[in-house]
């Protein structure tokens, strides 16, 4: 029963990448690997800083609102309420010296959150599960010559996690809920190479993976039965420790400017989720609870294309176009986490304040694959899933 308590902390490093950490490539798919567009260049490859000419702050939300269903055997749909989640990123570049520039990110790149009503028939897999991961980057760039450049820097991330599941135990109060939470900290880094020539450039970065150890987890029992309490079957709450580490990304991407106002881009991100094969959770005191789960993730390939034409002096348009393949391989879908391959389009706008200010808009359609699971190694839990998401963003930079 309590085997797979723990399943949506997984979700930290499994096939829930965020790709909004900027408006500008979201607009463009994800499509920024080679190309300096702003600030939000610190986080996509460091070593491109070095070829911004201007200083920059970059804030930006995105409005994530997905639509997922199920369709089980009884024939019965069953559709997630509606939600709405905020990723949000900040950024900041400097153009500091004649050959270096300095850089921060503070963004959102991991992240879920599901929410299903609870009475819905998961309701012992999963009710809610919601993550949260910040990362905290400062980075420096040092170009060589007008053809080459590096950077580099530290990644600090900051997560913490809640869930909740009902238990196969009834009291006057209805299903027994367990709820689960726990923080941790991860360090890492974030390291790029950027060519240009002419009117081409090339952009290498990657990202490395990161462990995250949970070590004062808390898991707290309600509505238990008084009789489960008193034998002590199940307590009032117990702490467990576990790690979870977060994939590296490897990108590598070209842009060509067509025409002066014109620029086309083309990336590929390769994702080692492989480094997440299983999830263990041991409990100090109390070792009934103890779990281990096989995960049996899959490295994961991500095509993206983007188009930037800068319209007037006040008006740049953006499209973008993305293939994301899953990790979560069949036999491991559940609904913490419904993920399949998507396909992704992308549009955006920005458009020139007064002064040095500049509003970014973007809005992105993810049309997740539907995923039929038939034979689901940890929890038999069958069926169908179909997953949307409409992602709108807002951005607002400062040029100098």
């Amino acid at each position: 029963m309590f085997g797979c308590l723990f399943a949506p902390l997984l979700s930290l490093a499994g096939g829930f990448q965020i790709n909004t950490q900027g408006q500008k490539s979201t607009s463009m798919g994800g499509s920024v690997s080679s190309v300096a567009l702003d600030g939000s260049v610190v986080f996509y490859n460091p070593g491109a800083l070095a070829f911004i000419n201007h200083s920059y702050f970059n804030a930006g939300v995105s409005l994530i609102v997905p639509e997922t269903s199920f369709l089980g055997h009884t024939g019965v749909k069953e559709t997630m309420p509606g939600q709405i989640y905020t990723p949000f990123s900040l950024y900041a570049a400097y153009t500091w010296k004649t050959k270096v520039n300095i850089g921060l990110a503070i963004n959102t790149p991991f992240g879920l959150g599901t929410k299903w009503d609870s009475n819905w028939s998961g309701r012992y897999i999963t009710q809610s599960a919601k993550l949260n991961a910040i990362n905290i980057q400062p980075t420096l760039s040092y170009k060589f010559n007008d053809h080459l450049s590096i950077g580099a820097g530290p990644m600090i991330v900051l997560s913490n996690a809640d869930l909740t599941k009902a238990l196969p135990y009834s009291s006057n109060a209805g299903d027994a809920i367990v709820e689960l939470k726990g923080s941790g900290t991860s360090l890492g880094a974030n390291a790029g190479i950027n060519f240009v020539n002419g009117n081409f450039v090339v952009g290498i970065a990657y990202r490395t993976s990161t462990k995250i150890d949970i070590s004062s987890g808390e898991a707290s029992f309600t509505n238990v039965p008084s009789s489960l309490m008193q034998n002590g079957t199940i307590p009032s709450s117990a702490t467990f420790k576990t790690s979870v580490t977060l994939p590296s990304v490897f990108s590598i991407g070209i842009g060509y400017s067509v025409t002066p106002k014109v620029l086309v881009t083309l990336d590929m991100n390769y994702t080692g989720w492989k480094a997440y094969d299983s999830l263990n959770f041991i409990f100090s005191d109390d070792a009934q609870f103890d779990s281990r789960q096989g995960k049996n993730y899959k490295n994961a390939l991500a095509l993206r294309a983007g188009i930037q034409y800068k319209q007037t002096e006040r008006t740049t348009l953006r499209a973008g176009l993305a293939f994301d393949e899953t990790p979560v391989q069949d036999g491991y879908v559940s609904p913490e986490l419904p993920d399949a391959n998507r396909l992704i389009c992308a549009a955006g706008i920005s458009y020139k304040l007064k002064g040095n200010f500049s509003a970014d808009f973007s809005l992105m359609y993810e049309n997740v694959k539907e995923r039929k699971e038939v034979n689901n190694i940890q929890s038999n839990f069958k069926g169908t899933y179909k997953t949307n998401l409409v992602v709108g963003g807002l951005g607002l930079q400062y040029e100098f």
